[in-house]
């Protein structure tokens, strides 16, 4: 370990330890290079901004004395681990504090079950304009907050504003700097996220319960005590009938909760399509007690069940051995105001029932949705089924139809401003229902539908096209020999090449810049031979044909 620490600042609150050691090479004169850390163990993890920094105990050991910060400190200040551990079990949580204090990242994020969620992917890099200028004002320098970072958090909890997000395709080519907010490459692919006035007071929520959750620190909860909590919700919401989910209804109000929601980012990948039924993540939670789910998923539901979440943080003395606290998965839902032994005696089936139970199975409906609306159960729902003379047959292709026409209606919806493939029922009708797809997507193209573009796609487009403009100028000005303007060549400038040759057509303002400043073979020949004469007229040459082409490095035909 050849670096060698003299001096280290000294960690500012909820500060992330790459904004930390961003800080102290710029302290030592090295700008955003991290070539300083690259004979440590821990630069792989240090350079990068990551969530769960790994090698702290070698880390802490090469500090200098008198600094004070320890492992424990570092990881429940300075990372993201606090706010996953509450929904983490006992021995996931001993191992990840384990592995991040002695042992490298390698299968980490496996163990708490991060690789196979979609969130980690969906997840940014974002900061808040109002906390920079406050931190420069009252520290002197701006840095990373930890809030800012978490899954989900799309609104700043204290100045309530929407956050900056970064185009992670631009930070590709410095994502081994060690970078800083106010650093003009950070600066240079800051996107601001648009998110209208009616949207923010629930975003405002997720983003207060999680700054919360990640504050309080506390131990591994027990799963039953959570699950009971959100049990507690869906009841007061009416959404649990005789100890069971009304999936139905409870679909319906998921949905309308996302509704109030921006669909991008994570809220993109957990929001329930309207189809009567709830997401698998949801009835998951409330059906049994869960661990190494995602905590942006309990914090979503609670907010959606109008919960308290902050019970669950406050006043917490849980041991390590708290797993004997678990209840069977069998254990009823609670039913306020009935006996415990009506919990599993359910109404009687009534004959009179059977008429309107087949009107509503006509009509494509499942027995969760009949026995919700005329308020039986499911066995007099499927008792009565099997009466009719058309049988359960008949019954499962009213509702493939009725399941097939929804996805048909939200797929016109869908595609009237967006791709194709960027639809939600793109892959389900591609494999069941190809030719209707197939049809439907030429009848559009075919009468030229205006569709409007993705809303990122909108937003990268003009900031895209500025940056184009530059950097053809910025190469027009180049001393030496003149360089060829084309697409190539820029896209190599900007780090934007395959963008270039995959997205192009979704970027129209980009192509016109492109076409614009892009030069013909011809165009520059006659630039280069320019040069070439200013360069003889120079060295005190004769201007000949023969020099000029030779200088201007020609092949003259």
């Amino acid at each position: 370990m050849k670096h060698r620490f003299h001096f280290f600042p000294e960690p500012f609150p909820d500060e992330t330890l790459h904004s930390v050691l961003s800080r102290y090479v710029r302290l030592c004169g090295f700008g955003a290079h991290s070539e300083i850390f690259a004979s440590t163990l821990w630069e792989e993890g240090f350079s990068e901004n990551v969530p769960f920094p790994c090698h702290l105990a070698k880390f802490v050991d090469v500090l200098p004395y008198g600094v004070g910060l320890t492992v424990d400190k570092l990881i429940e200040r300075h990372t993201l681990l606090p706010y996953y551990q509450p929904f983490l079990s006992v021995q996931q949580f001993q191992r990840a504090r384990e592995q991040m204090a002695h042992q490298g990242r390698e299968g980490l994020k496996l163990r708490l079950g991060l690789i196979a969620s979609r969130l980690e992917s969906a997840s940014r890099i974002r900061f808040c304009p109002s906390c920079l200028d406050q931190d420069e004002a009252s520290m002197g320098v701006a840095y990373w907050h930890r809030v800012h970072q978490l899954p989900g958090v799309f609104i700043c909890p204290h100045h309530v504003e929407p956050l900056v997000v970064l185009d992670h395709c631009s930070l590709t080519r410095c994502r081994k700097r060690l970078l800083l907010p106010k650093d003009e490459s950070v600066q240079s692919c800051a996107l601001p996220l648009e998110i209208p006035i009616d949207r923010r007071r629930e975003l405002f929520e997720i983003a207060r319960l999680s700054l919360k959750v990640l504050q309080a620190n506390v131990l591994p909860l027990p799963a039953n005590r959570v699950r009971r909590l959100l049990l507690d919700g869906a009841v007061a919401l009416e959404l649990v009938h005789h100890g069971r989910l009304r999936l139905g209804p409870l679909a319906r109000h998921m949905d309308a909760y996302f509704h109030r929601l921006p669909s991008i980012g994570e809220f993109s990948i957990l929001g329930c399509d309207p189809d009567e039924t709830p997401a698998s993540w949801v009835t998951k939670l409330l059906r049994k007690p869960r661990r190494t789910h995602h905590p942006l998923k309990f914090i979503l539901l609670g907010c959606a069940l109008n919960v308290d979440m902050t019970r669950l943080l406050i006043g917490q003395d849980i041991l390590l051995n708290a797993t004997a606290l678990e209840i069977p998965p069998s254990v009823p839902l609670p039913i306020p105001g009935k006996p415990a032994e009506q919990h599993n005696s359910g109404p009687k089936p009534a004959v009179g029932h059977q008429p309107s139970i087949w009107a509503w199975a006509e009509k494509g409906m499942d027995a969760t949705e009949i026995a919700s609306k005329l308020d039986i159960s499911l066995a007099s729902v499927y008792r009565g089924i099997r009466a009719h003379e058309k049988g359960a047959e008949w019954w499962k292709q009213c509702k493939h139809e009725r399941y097939l026409a929804q996805r048909r209606q939200r797929f016109e919806s869908q595609y009237q401003d967006r791709m194709a493939h960027e639809c939600s029922d793109y892959l389900w009708l591609y494999r069941h229902d190809q030719s209707w797809l197939t049809q439907q997507c030429n009848l559009l193209n075919h009468h030229g539908s205006n569709r409007k573009l993705n809303s990122s796609f909108r937003q990268l487009d003009p900031y895209l096209a500025s940056r184009i403009i530059d950097c053809a100028e910025d190469l027009r000005a180049l001393s030496g020999k003149p360089v060829r303007l084309t697409q190539t060549r820029i896209g190599r400038e900007l780090d934007t090449i395959a963008r270039f040759e995959k997205q192009l057509k979704k970027l129209p303002i980009c192509a016109a810049a492109l076409a614009s400043v892009c030069e013909s073979r011809e165009d520059f020949h006659r630039r280069r031979l320019e040069w070439a004469e200013q360069q003889l007229k120079l060295e005190g040459k004769p201007i000949t044909a023969s020099w000029l082409y030779r200088t201007a490095c020609i092949r003259h035909n």
